[in-house]
């Protein structure tokens, strides 16, 4: 009897003891729900974090998910239009699913959620909403399991990316208020959403750039006879930079432009950087 006793207590020990473990653990009711964070892909540590390496706060994403092509049951799949928090984190009020077949799915997105087949940057992207709009960033279409764990959707800039400096030079110029703009680039590309493809630039324009950031212009060439730089002066003066051979301007690169404005003219130092490092052009513009 006495053993029945001790063996029964034993038991409800047991018991309360699992009871206790069972409220001091966390749970996640995953119902298979797609959980999805971000970043922008980049190679080089001279960046920011935003806009660079992340898109930035409030920025809209647009995520298209569909089924693997090895999945033979229906499945309507997402488009849908993802808000960026500016530390990686995408949000949507409606919860996305995998297939009830049991398997991954195919996602692929894109910034700014409104790119058409026909994308254009922004002419004047001196304040921050139309810099972030000229960004292309593209997350490729590919498969990705089922998991509860969330996806990292990996962004790349489609475009390219011109920064500047301004140094005084000979004459010693006031260089306070100073400007300066791209001249003669295209504004507009072909954009294919399903594969991130870019092709065949148009609309030359001029483009004035974020004080911070620099611009953002579209894959390109630009003859070598063409003026393509313009600083204007404080007091009215205007010089320009012809490069003298053609300048290419690849997609996913970052190039910077050292100015030296001296009283005849400008000397110009150009460096490709990463967004990714590929050569060094130098050049001289003149006053008109």
């Amino acid at each position: 009897m006495k053993a029945k006793l001790v063996m029964t207590l034993a038991a409800a020990t047991m018991i309360l003891a699992g009871c206790n473990n069972d409220e001091n653990e966390i749970t996640d009711n995953w119902n298979g729900e797609i959980r999805l964070t971000s970043g922008v892909s980049v190679q080089t540590r001279a960046n920011t974090d935003v806009p660079d390496k992340q898109i930035a706060a409030d920025e809209v994403v647009k995520v298209v998910v569909k089924k693997q092509s090895g999945d033979s049951h229906a499945y309507a799949g997402y488009t849908l239009d993802f808000t960026a928090d500016g530390n990686g984190g995408l949000s949507n009020q409606t919860s996305m699913y995998y297939p009830a077949s049991g398997m991954g799915v195919n996602i692929y997105a894109y910034h700014p959620a409104n790119a058409a087949a026909s994308f254009s940057v922004q002419e004047n992207q001196s304040v921050d909403a139309d810099y972030y709009k000229s960004d292309l960033l593209y997350s490729e279409a590919k498969n990705y399991p089922r998991q509860k764990e969330a996806h990292s959707l990996t962004f790349v800039h489609k475009l390219c990316k011109v920064e500047y400096t301004l140094k005084a030079g000979t004459g010693t110029p006031s260089l306070d208020k100073a400007t300066v703009q791209w001249l003669n680039v295209a504004k507009t590309i072909g954009f294919t959403a399903e594969t991130g493809v870019v092709a065949t630039p148009t609309d030359a324009t001029t483009i004035t750039p974020h004080a911070t950031h620099g611009a953002i212009i579209v894959p390109q060439t630009v003859n070598g006879s063409t003026k393509l730089l313009q600083v204007t002066l404080a007091d009215g003066g205007v010089l320009y930079y012809t490069p003298g051979t053609n300048q290419e301007f690849a997609g996913g690169k970052k190039y910077r432009y050292e100015i030296t404005v001296n009283l005849s003219g400008l000397t110009v130092k150009s460096t490709i950087t990463d967004w990714e490092t590929v050569g060094a052009i130098t050049g001289n513009a003149e006053m008109e």
